[in-house]
């Protein structure tokens, strides 16, 4: 079997289908696909929101709630505990399938009317955490995002197994971390990017089994050094008190020293550990895998982004992961999946789906919307297995035969994800805008929708710059303040409130409070995350000859190394 070169229906660039993925695509029994991954990336991405909420009303109960969903999408939205509880019968929306109009058509007017849940999560495993997204097993948890097993934590963003930690992005395994980057297994770390094993770190970069450091850069196993140079216990104490002083310097200015710092350093040009044969940034302990981003234990799999282990045999498989394998086209699914294709919140236990949207511990099923715990349905209607199978091929012929056409001439037949069209979600609120940042005339002219920012009218009653520097200045009364925000970015909320349980985290840590409100912060914390593309370059060693793929561009100014170039340096 050769390569095949395409033309991605979408953005019309050539691609090339390797033999590989023909035989992955012969396995799954689906045809190759005629997008690009990145066009297919892009499509699966504008069909999630997970940052924007929106007060609404939900339409079982009458309860004001918080939602994804913004209250002019024409869609029915439950809160969680409507949508999660006995109340109401999925089964009540089934329907005959149609062989008169396409599949699309009418899984498209089903979207309108099953009830979707106000929030993606997974309710009966949350305690007291009403404003979180995408998330799984939390307690205490206030607007954290993509995350599992999290404990008295806020406005943390992507990761698992973490507890009493804030402002976080890509945290695992840590505790007492704040405003910190891509850290593992860390605990007191602070203002830290890419730092594993560590404790007690502040400012610093790529550590690995350290302690007591200050402003360092690719340090391992050492303890009680500054800007890389070791000093006794002592000595680092004393140094400690005067620089983190934060009434007489501020953070903003401590980031740029030590920034400039870490450039005197060579960077790996992959994030990561323990990979063979893998391209791809953010990922470890996977092999045989190409396009992975964000992920640890991948196998045998391509254009990936899975945050939890482990994942096998999966392609074009965006968000969740945890024990998954033969995953296709699939987005925010995961735990013990088998063979789901084309679907979007399916979870757990999940098994030979096609075409499913928010089907929980189900199998054998195409077509189908908010189901629990059933088998062999159709567009939400029980089936025998040997009705459910004849039925499966001839919709499957169906689909081939009268596909559906989006407004942009697309044609979508069997083996493609939901048409862009069918999302209740535009540009900017959706994680697209994270992965693929463009402005709004670009977004509009590529067909996409845009939402402008809504007035807020908040009473400000403190500017930023009237924050005291040190904590030790803060009384309690700033918990009634509302502090402006003045980025003003497309997600900025333009004022901010601090909370009870943070205020005692900043005090407890003894670290300045934030000047800016939580989503402009996180946006700070993506620019620091390197983006998830990749470059071909060549090591920067002198001598070394090695090429290699990496995320960090051509005109960036870091210093950047192959593997072994690294190894040798560092270790």
């Amino acid at each position: 079997m050769e390569s095949e070169n395409k033309n991605c229906q979408n953005c019309k660039n050539e691609f090339i289908i390797e033999p590989d993925d023909f035989l992955f695509y012969e396995k799954m029994k689906v045809p190759a696909p005629t997008f690009c991954s990145s066009c297919r990336l892009m499509r699966r991405l504008y069909h999630y929101n997970k940052r924007k909420l929106y007060k609404g009303t939900c339409e079982l109960c009458k309860k004001e709630i918080f939602s994804m969903y913004h209250e002019s999408e024409p869609i029915t939205v439950y809160c969680n505990a409507c949508w999660w509880s006995d109340k109401w019968d999925p089964k009540g929306y089934e329907r005959e399938y149609d062989f008169s109009r396409s599949f699309f058509e009418q899984m498209g007017e089903m979207l309108k009317k099953v009830p979707w849940m106000s929030l993606g999560v997974e309710q009966p495993t949350m305690v007291n955490s009403p404003y979180c997204n995408g998330a799984g097993r939390l307690k205490n948890a206030y607007l954290v995002f993509f995350a599992d097993v999290v404990e008295d934590s806020s406005y943390c963003d992507t990761g698992a197994y973490f507890k009493n930690c804030f402002d976080c992005y890509l945290v695992y395994e840590s505790e007492h971390c704040y405003e910190c980057v891509n850290i593992r297994k860390c605990y007191r770390a602070f203002y830290s990017t890419d730092c594993e094993d560590s404790f007690d770190i502040y400012f610093s970069k790529n550590l690995v089994g350290c302690s007591n450091c200050f402003g360092c850069t690719n340090l391992r196993n050492k303890q009680n050094c500054i800007f890389n140079v070791e000093y006794t216990k002592e000595e680092y104490n004393k140094k400690l008190i005067e620089l983190i002083d934060f009434s007489t310097k501020s953070v903003e200015d401590i980031i740029k020293e030590t920034f400039q710092n870490s450039l005197l350093y060579p960077q790996k040009y992959i994030h990561g550990k323990q990979n063979a044969g893998v391209t791809g940034d953010y990922v470890s302990h996977s092999k045989n895998s190409k396009g992975i981003y964000l992920s640890n234990g991948v196998e045998d799999s391509k254009y990936c982004i899975t945050y939890l282990p482990t994942t096998k045999d999966c392609y074009d498989y965006t968000f969740y992961g945890e024990n998954s394998i033969e995953v296709y086209e699939t987005i925010k699914s995961g735990t013990n999946l088998n063979h789901v294709l084309f679907s979007n919140g399916c979870f757990p236990e999940g098994r030979t789906l096609e075409y499913c949207h928010y089907c929980v511990s189900c199998h054998d099923l195409f077509g189908c919307i908010g189901l629990r715990n059933k088998e062999y349905c159709i567009f939400n209607k029980q089936y025998t297995k040997e009705e459910y199978s004849e039925l499966r091929e001839k919709i499957i012929k169906h689909m081939n035969e009268i596909p559906y056409v989006d407004s942009s001439g697309v044609t979508y037949r069997y083996g493609e994800f939901f048409p862009i069209e069918f999302s209740p979600f535009t540009y900017n609120e959706s994680i697209i805008q994270e992965v693929f940042p463009i402005s709004k005339e670009e977004a509009l002219s590529m067909g996409y929708r845009w939402r402008d920012r809504e007035e807020r009218d908040y009473k400000v009653t403190m500017k930023r710059n009237d924050i005291p520097g040190n904590i030790k200045e803060v009384e309690d009364s700033i918990l009634e303040q509302i502090i402006e925000c003045n980025n003003y970015s497309d997600s900025c909320t333009v004022a901010f409130k601090i909370t009870q349980d943070e205020l005692q985290f900043y005090k407890q840590m003894n670290l300045p409070l934030p000047k800016n409100c939580s989503n402009c912060r996180h946006e700070k914390r993506l620019k620091i995350r390197n983006p998830l593309k990749l470059w071909h370059r060549q090591c920067m060693k002198e001598g070394c000859n090695n090429e290699f793929e990496t995320s960090y561009a051509p005109y960036r100014p870091e210093i950047v190394y192959c593997e072994s170039c690294y190894q040798n340096e560092v270790y």
